[in-house]
This record gives C-alpha cells, sequence and structure tokens, in this order.
C-alpha cells in the first residue's frame, strides 16, 4: 500500500511544480478599432495577427515574468471589459479618450502619439498652424482636432473629411485636398506597404498635436499599478522600448 501511496504521489509533486513554474497570464486587451499598425488584424477581423500592441504587451509580459494573454475588443467594449477586470490592462490609451478613466488605474507614459501634416512634395515647409490657413485640410471622419478648429470656425480654411486613412493620400494626389492630418504611426506604417506612392508626399515639421499614451489598468486586476509602472520604466530605461519603437517610426 505504501508502495503505491509513493507512485501516486510522484506525479501529483511533479504537477505541482509545473503548476507553479507556469507563469501568471497578462490579460491584455486591444480594440478591433485600432487601425494598423497599432493593431494588425487577421483577415477574418477575428483575432490579433500582429502590430505594437501586440508586441508592446509582450514586452511588458516578459519584463513582469507573465504569460501575454490577448483578447480582441469591440470598441464599445474596451471601457466595461478594462473596469470589470475582464482584461488587466489596455494600453495605447489615455485618460482623455475613457468616459471611466476615474475608475481606472494609469501608467506611466509609453510613447506619444504624433499627428503631422502631410502634402505632396511640391508644398513648401508647414511650420505653425497658422500656415494652414486658406489650405483645404484632410482629415477623418469623426475624429476631433481641438487645436485645428479656430481655422475652420473662423472659416480661415476648409475641412475636408474622408472615412478612414487611406484615402487621405488618394485625395492630396486628386488635389481634392491641400495637406492631411496624419499620425506618424499610421503614416510611417503606410509608406512601407506602399512606397511608389509614398514618394510623391513629404511629412512636414508642423506638429499638430501630441498626446502620451499609456496602459490603462484594472482596479480589479492582481498586477499592481506600482508593478506595471516599475516594468515600464525598466522598458525605457534598458532602451528595449526605444527599440520596438524603431520598428514603426522613422528615425529623424
Amino acid at each position: 500500500m505504501a508502495s503505491l501511496h509513493k507512485k501516486w504521489l510522484l506525479p501529483l509533486c511533479l504537477f505541482s511544480l509545473i503548476a507553479q513554474a507556469e507563469p501568471a497570464p497578462l490579460r491584455i486587451g486591444v480594440s478591433d478599432t485600432d487601425a494598423a499598425p497599432i493593431a494588425v488584424l487577421a483577415e477574418d477581423g477575428s483575432m490579433l495577427s500582429g502590430g505594437l500592441a501586440r508586441d508592446l504587451g509582450a514586452l511588458l509580459a516578459d519584463e513582469m515574468g507573465m504569460k501575454p494573454q490577448f483578447t480582441l475588443l469591440a470598441r464599445r467594449r474596451v471601457e466595461p471589459s478594462i473596469e470589470s477586470g475582464k482584461v488587466d490592462i489596455i494600453c495605447n490609451a489615455n485618460p482623455d479618450w475613457y468616459g471611466n478613466s476615474a475608475r481606472l488605474s494609469w501608467s506611466h507614459e509609453i510613447y506619444p502619439l504624433v499627428e503631422r501634416v502631410l502634402s505632396l512634395k511640391s508644398q513648401p515647409p508647414l511650420r505653425q498652424l497658422d500656415d494652414l490657413a486658406g489650405k483645404r485640410i484632410g482629415t477623418i471622419h469623426g475624429y476631433h482636432y481641438p487645436s485645428l478648429e479656430y481655422l475652420w470656425s473662423g472659416n480661415r480654411s476648409e475641412r475636408v473629411t474622408e472615412a478612414r486613412f487611406d484615402l487621405l493620400p488618394k485625395s492630396l494626389d486628386k488635389r481634392l485636398s491641400d495637406v492631411a492630418i496624419v499620425t506618424e504611426l499610421t503614416y510611417v506604417w503606410w509608406a512601407r506597404g506602399h512606397v511608389q506612392e509614398a514618394a510623391s508626399f513629404k511629412i512636414h515639421p508642423l506638429v499638430v498635436s501630441s498626446q502620451p499614451t499609456m496602459c490603462a489598468l484594472s482596479q480589479r486586476s492582481p498586477v499592481k499599478l506600482d508593478q506595471l509602472n516599475r516594468a515600464i520604466d525598466r522598458l525605457h530605461k534598458s532602451g528595449r522600448l526605444k527599440a520596438l519603437m524603431s520598428h514603426y517610426l522613422w528615425q529623424e
């Protein structure tokens, strides 16, 4: 009987050791409306296949000794999912973008989301917002551009609205707009996949807006804010975060 007991005890001990060695999951939410390269989806749109959100999540999980576990969320489910604890973190986030930001915890900044001006190469350099006066400005439907509102409300320029990013370069090429407002991340991603088309355009020195992005942390998560912030700080200090971002942005 004692021998039989030992035969059962050994597998149980091994199972216990394996269970203890398995890293805890870091449940990462990603909005399905985040444009590439932040979220790159499979062809059927059902899962995350790549992009900055995935790379960053894997980097954070590795830094905290955890295993990344991604959940693709419809935009209307983003706030409820993080508040209820269905996911631990959602990055590429900012308190100004969340209606329930006061009920969440917010990490240190990870990277800035920068909007700049795109035009055909024939346009002279644009260095200040007033340089956009008299121009037709291409924008994305549903997006807000607070720094440019004074131009539109004063009829000093015209807002041209497109449904999605890839229509902005087409509008410029057809002379339906003079300039377009683009995020650096999205434009660089597009330009790398459309080298010939991108050769006709240039990005101007003018920065329209720059907003910090960070991770929203669920207050129901076992992950603590200090733990997350220490991981982000280490990634900045070690250069691993800069190396990751270099894959998505040009080096000026």
